[in-house]
């Protein structure tokens, strides 16, 4: 009987353990899941099944390590937070598959995703043929994204800049320089890059957001 009490002692206190460790580590759906959160996820559901299925074993083994890795979530979120290339080296990148109607067979194959996977998506967005698409971006989750023609007004789906970075292989994309990004943000007020938070180039002209003053960072929502 006391070995039935235990388990569920233990099922209760990690229940509420790993409650709190996941609002701790931030909302995030299923589908945005990094390849961290999933390794993240995996390791806890293992040591959890080990503390619940070894009775003898210390219960404070797995909170500690659960707590660790926790932690370890946080300080790498708040790293990718900061760092461009961290997010790229965590996260990976996204791939255009295609731009104006044109399918980029080389970034297919290096993305090992191949015509009959892009054509069902394309067909469940209700799109019939990759003529009708503007931009197809396949993100670092997995998952497809698709512009429309008729409906996008971005002349690329990439930022220019994102928290007062400059992306180059956007800049490279579009044949622009760093040059011309900063004389056109003067002509919009704007004199160092650091004060942008996001600037995208659209159709007619730029779509630019500036920092917040003394925002602060929301670890707990």
């Amino acid at each position: 009987m006391q070995e039935y009490f235990n388990l569920i002692y233990k099922c209760v206190i990690i229940y509420f353990v790993i409650i709190l460790a996941l609002r701790v580590m931030g909302k995030r759906e299923v589908g945005e899941l990094s390849i961290f959160d999933i390794v993240i996820y995996l390791v806890m559901s293992e040591l959890l099944a080990i503390s619940i299925s070894e009775p003898n074993e210390n219960i404070m083994k797995s909170l500690i390590s659960i707590t660790t890795l926790a932690l370890l979530q946080i300080v790498v979120s708040w790293i990718l937070l900061k760092s461009k290339k961290s997010r790229d080296l965590f996260d990976g990148k996204c791939a255009v598959l295609i731009h104006n109607g044109h399918i980029n067979q080389n970034v297919m194959r290096k993305e090992r995703y191949n015509i009959d996977d892009l054509l069902s998506q394309l067909h469940e967005k209700g799109i019939a043929t990759p003529d009708e698409v503007e931009f197809a971006i396949l993100e670092s989750n997995g998952s497809l994204s698709v512009l429309e023609k008729s409906k996008c007004k971005v002349k690329h789906p990439g930022p220019l800049i994102s928290d007062g970075m400059i992306n180059q292989h956007v800049l490279q994309d579009l044949k622009l320089d760093e040059h011309w990004l900063k004389e056109t943000l003067q002509k919009e007020g704007i004199e160092d890059i650091k004060d942008v938070f996001l600037c995208m180039i659209q159709k007619n002209g730029l779509y630019v957001i500036k920092k917040e003053l003394h925002s602060k960072d929301q670890w707990f929502s």
